[in-house]
């Protein structure tokens, strides 16, 4: 009999995380003979099956072992006392594909694993993109950094983000913003309407983490553990290429982007993306002695 495993998807849309989902059992069973049979949960389903329709906290339900697996944004860890993942969220960090691989699939992403482990009691098991760079949604063309300046932004307490906006000399606000922080795979669920006008900025990546309960992980036999490591890797990759590819056809296709709603997109220069790395490195160094080990330099030499 196949053993369950319950895997809630928190983010949209929702298709890019099922795909991931669905690309991981297939490994997983493939790696252990059918062994395993995922249930793969959008947050309103899990809700309505599990929890008499009230909302959950993910991280929470997965610390429970009420679900054993799901896949969630850096972000959200980092505001849940795992703090070094904020590094990651921190404004061009990563020069290259290759070099954020190299980051995530080396040392300091298995570091960044043990730190989650130590501050949630979570077993991290890869990292994926689910976009990739991120881009600005805007009401209004942005074709410099000086565009940005006395746009506004959506209040949150995420303080890489504030300082970020800030450095670009944007205002936040609890209304309606001038301008979204997304991916173009995000675009159709993040942008706010009227934000039809988007800045190719690729400023940082747009990261999640595959996770599984702890209690889980620890009954599972060696050979699995080392099974649903490789597992989760082999889709990770191949969700980050995935996610890379989607963001492309975007931004090449007319269909696509009359689809979404997008009216124009624009490509910063290589003066303009100078400017702006010049504008958010302060952001970069304020925050690096936040953060243990040397961890910014250390990726950015990696």
């Amino acid at each position: 009999m196949q053993k369950k495993i319950k895997w809630l998807l928190f983010h949209e849309p929702a298709e890019l995380f099922i795909r991931t989902a669905e690309h991981f059992e297939q490994e997983i069973n493939r790696l252990t003979g059918n062994k395993y049979k995922l249930e793969i949960l959008k947050l309103e389903d899990y809700n309505d099956k599990y929890n008499n329709g009230e909302p959950c906290d993910p991280l929470k339900e997965l610390q429970e072992d009420k679900v054993q697996m799901s896949q969630l944004y850096v972000n959200s860890i980092a505001g849940s006392d795992a703090t070094d993942f904020y590094a990651l969220c921190l404004p061009f960090l990563f020069d290259s594909h290759d070099h954020c691989t190299r980051v995530l699939e080396g040392n300091i992403g298995d570091e960044l694993m043990t730190h989650l482990h130590d501050k949630l009691n979570i077993k991290g098991l890869s990292f994926t993109y689910s976009g990739g760079y991120k881009c600005m949604a805007c009401d209004t063309p942005v074709k410099s950094v000086e565009d940005f300046k006395n746009l506004t932004y959506k209040s949150k307490r995420i303080p890489v983000w504030t300082a970020m906006f800030d450095a670009l000399g944007m205002t936040p606000t609890d209304h309606k913003p001038n301008v979204t922080q997304t991916t173009f795979p995000r675009y159709e669920c993040e942008a706010e309407a009227g934000q039809n006008f988007v800045a190719d900025t690729q400023h940082s990546m747009y990261l999640t983490t595959i996770m599984m309960n702890d209690s889980f992980w620890n009954n599972l036999s060696a050979e699995d553990q080392m099974h649903f490591t490789t597992a989760a890797k082999l889709c990770a990759r191949a969700e980050r290429a995935k996610s890379v590819a989607d963001a492309e056809e975007i931004k090449t296709s007319g269909s696509r982007q009359d689809a979404l709603g997008i009216e124009d997109i624009t490509k910063f220069t290589d003066a303009e993306v100078l400017k702006l790395r010049e504008k958010l490195e302060p952001v970069t160094e304020q925050f690096a002695k936040y953060f243990s080990n040397n961890l910014v330099d250390r990726i950015r030499k990696s």
